[in-house]
């Protein structure tokens, strides 16, 4: 279960935001309070260092070099090794026995039990009450926790020990405070009177709490507080008059992390009051109060679970009764669920639905949800063990987009059975079986946008799909090279229906062979460059594929098939298309030679590749009409992919498909990013796609730019920014963008050995159809980190990790 101990009871601080009226109430309150931190500030100055405070200059050097430059030193406490019987060891400079069995005992006395160590200048002990009185620098060390106070009782008989002006350190969690008063009823726990808490450094009260009553249980891992306030410099700054919040890696019931993001109007565009439940050990749920502008008040509800027989399971839940801006109820359910079923079975499970396209840019919900055009509802069964492997597949979707015409809508697979068959083979041939059985379906009439689409032709055709691969190969590998001859024989057959009645025929069947020959050569030599030395490696690769053309194609759907991303490694696929639907017919050769060089240390320093594919013959099967004139050519784009790692933090990247016949890049994509280890980042790439159809001397074509940077000025400040900005020309009269900007973030990051807060300055351009709309979003986000309790407002790390490269690697110092 993923860990959500973040627990806060932040509740009030809104309504008394909004809510004028209450600070009336909560005046007396903080008056009142004042009372009771009197002592416990004069105790704020007790001398730390006989709790185990350890400055900078004192620790180990190792120890030091790992802190921050804001951190001035650490907890260090070494505990006694433990007596191995309930025996009381003492001794003192001075001892004196009274008539009556006293003991007093003056100058450095030190009491010992077991794992507990007890040291003051002064000690009155009664052996018949077994009872003890300490005085003057009375310090108390045990495993996990040491106190200090100017006097001490304790109780042997019962277990309890009672500090007065005290003060306490948990040193594995960077934790300490004051108490006017202090006791251990029992090992682990604390309970005090007019306390505070924090987990700053001694001497630096940036913030603490507060509270009259304070209970520390470390066997439970949790605290709990009564009149209690938030205090920041020791200036009181939120009442509450209960609190219970974790102090170690347990879940805990309460009110999590509040979020509040504000728009460049100056208006509260988001707020996020969440209530973790922990139910039980494989159950918990999160329900979130979730107020958006404009629209009203959002519910949330994430549950998760674990069992031993589903596995794990998440569902998430958003229902807005009436949004103020529409006057309809919207909503949101998704719920996802793997697991496995002994050894050899497993499963997954995935629900979504959604009431309208604009849920997700106007609802922004909290939840992790998958957030397409096309949101998938399937149901997945896998068995697997070394030579079958089988599934059943049920799938569908839910359009969000209603602009999507139904010809361009996924089928729906219910179902899809799958047999994958890989006998073992001594003799150094392998082979591969696959048979899939598979109904497809998609609705053939709808009123979409307000107008009544109906599909004809081939479009309106939905079928049942049996495919078998056969596959037998014979891997060669040396380490000089390698050569892998293979040959395939893929079989279709269909029952196709719902059709307008033709002379077609309704169960079309076709099979055809494929010979691939794949073989590379490894070449390395010794060479050096600017001082260093490498090895450089040439790597020539020559892939011949063919396969015979099968007529007949054309009149099938693609169900599921689609031309292959045209990138470096397909070059070398010796196919066209992915899915079942088409058998490409292949007589072609495909070249590319890489070169490396790597450096001793095992750098790879340069990495650079080009390649192309030549065909001995016209393509006939295709998909997309539009590239009829690429099937005639005799080659393919030439690609080219190359990277340089100066080092092992700077990465320069590019990639470059390059049209011959029309001498045009139809790819670009250059890049540079910068990572080091001292929370330095930088991301720079430029992508261009071009596209044109020769008959119509038409182009489409996309250009943007995408840059990013997380830059530490020192351990303290930092600054960040992000900007996605389109470069494109636009003809007159062409749809574009409300401004070149589609997407940025800037602000700054400060933080110390006891807090952490950045501010955001973001605008977003909202996608719809894979396009950015015309308006723009505009915010203000600040998140205020109170280092090992909690973090207030919006979650700009979450932002962050998304926007900038290498953000969710960073390192910062937190408890």
């Amino acid at each position: 279960m993923t860990d959500l101990n973040r627990t806060s009871q932040y509740l009030l601080l809104y309504f008394c935001l909004y809510l004028r009226p209450c600070l009336h109430l909560l005046l007396p309150a903080l008056a009142t309070g004042l009372s009771h931190q009197a002592l416990a500030d004069s105790a704020e100055h007790f001398n730390y260092e006989a709790l185990g405070w350890t400055p900078r200059s004192q620790l180990p050097a190792e120890q030091a070099e790992a802190l921050p430059e804001f951190c001035t030193g650490a907890y260090v406490v070494t505990t006694p090794a433990a007596l191995d019987t309930d025996r009381i060891e003492a001794e003192a400079d001075q001892g004196t026995l009274t008539r009556a069995g006293e003991i007093e005992l003056s100058g450095d006395v030190v009491f010992q039990r077991r794992d507990q160590l007890l040291k003051a200048d002064y000690a009155h002990w009664f052996p018949e009450q077994q009872v003890a009185n300490f005085k003057g620098n009375v310090s108390v060390t045990s495993p996990g926790m040491t106190l200090g106070g100017d006097n001490a009782r304790i109780d042997d008989a019962q277990g309890d020990i009672e500090l007065n002006h005290s003060a306490w350190v948990i040193a594995d969690r960077h934790l300490r405070g004051t108490a006017e008063q202090l006791g251990s009823p029992q090992d682990q726990v604390l309970e005090m009177k007019g306390a505070t808490l924090t987990f700053c450094e001694p001497g630096h009260n940036d913030w603490d709490i507060a509270a009259s009553e304070l209970s520390l249980d470390q066997n439970e891992g949790f605290g709990t507080a009564w009149h209690t306030r938030l205090r920041v410099a020791e200036v009181p700054i939120l009442y509450i008059p209960y609190y219970r919040f974790p102090i170690d890696d347990r879940r805990l019931t309460g009110f999590l992390d509040p979020s509040l993001s504000v728009n460049g109007m100056g208006q509260a565009e988001d707020i996020q009051i969440p209530f973790y439940l922990n139910i039980a050990p494989n159950l918990d749920a999160t329900i979130t109060a979730h107020h958006v502008l404009d629209h009203g008040l959002l519910w949330e509800n994430q549950l998760r679970h674990k069992t031993a027989l589903f596995g794990d399971g998440e569902l998430n839940y958003g229902i807005l009764a009436d949004d103020e801006e529409t006057g309809e109820e919207r909503s949101l359910v998704n719920y996802s669920q793997t697991g496995r079923w002994g050894r050899h079975w497993s499963h997954e499970f995935l629900y979504n639905n959604v009431s309208d396209e604009d849920y997700f840019s106007d609802m922004n919900p909290s939840a992790s949800v998958y957030r397409a055009s096309h949101l998938p509802r399937r149901g997945l069964i896998r068995y697997d063990t070394t030579p079958v492997k089988a599934t059943f597949l049920a799938e569908s979707f839910q359009t969000t987009d209603e602009d999507i015409s139904l010809s361009n809508r996924p089928y729906r697979r219910l179902p899809q059975v799958g047999l994958t068959l890989t006998p073992t083979s001594e003799s150094g041939w392998t082979m591969k079986q696959t048979v899939q059985a598979t109904r497809f379906n998609r609705e053939s009439s709808a009123v979409i946008d307000g107008n009544q689409q109906t599909l004809s032709g081939r479009a309106a055709l939905n079928g049942d799909r049996f495919l078998s691969d056969t596959r037998i190969a014979y891997p060669m590998t040396q380490p000089y090279g390698f050569f892998t001859p293979a040959l395939d024989y893929r079989y279709r057959s269909y029952r196709l229906y719902d059709a307008e009645p033709t002379d077609d025929d309704e169960t079309p069947a076709f099979g055809a062979p494929r010979l691939t020959l794949d073989g590379g050569l490894f070449f390395e030599r010794e060479t050096s460059a600017f001082n260093t030395d490498y090895i450089q490696t040439l790597e020539p690769r020559v892939l011949y594929a063919y396969s015979p053309y099968r007529s007949g194609q054309e009149d099938i759907p693609a169900f599921d098939t689609k031309a292959t991303s045209v990138t470096y490694s397909s070059l070398f696929n010796g196919d066209r298309f992915t899915g079942g639907d088409r058998l490409a017919d292949l007589n072609q050769i495909s070249t590319g030679v890489t070169t490396r060089y790597i450096r001793d240390d095992g750098l790879e320093q340069l990495r650079a590749g080009v390649g192309q594919i030549w065909y001995f013959r016209d393509r006939e099967v295709n998909i997309n009409e539009t590239e009829s004139d690429y099937l005639e050519r005799h080659t393919s784009s030439t690609l080219g992919e190359a990277e340089w790692n100066p080092n092992s933090d700077w990465t320069v990247f590019s990639f470059l498909e390059w049209d011959s016949h029309q001498d045009y890049f139809r790819q670009q994509r250059y890049g540079v990013r910068f990572r080091d280890e001292a929370n330095h980042m930088l991301s720079l790439s430029n992508t261009r796609t071009e596209s044109r159809d020769p008959d119509t001397e038409t182009s489409y074509n996309t250009h943007q730019l995408d840059a990013s940077a997380f830059w530490s000025l020192n351990d303290r400040w930092a600054l960040f920014a992000r900007q996605l900005r389109d470069l494109k020309h636009y003809e007159t009269g062409e749809r574009r963008p409300e401004d070149p900007v589609l997407e940025s973030l800037a602000g700054f990051e400060y933080q110390n050995c006891c807090w952490r807060a950045q501010f955001t300055y973001r605008e977003s351009s909202p996608r719809s159809s894979g396009e950015f709309s015309t308006e723009k979003h505009y915010g203000f986000m600040l998140s205020i980190q109170l280092k090992g309790l909690t973090t207030l407002g919006s979650g700009t790390d979450s932002l962050l990790s998304e926007s900038i490269y290498g953000y969710s690697r960073r390192q910062y110092h937190d408890y």
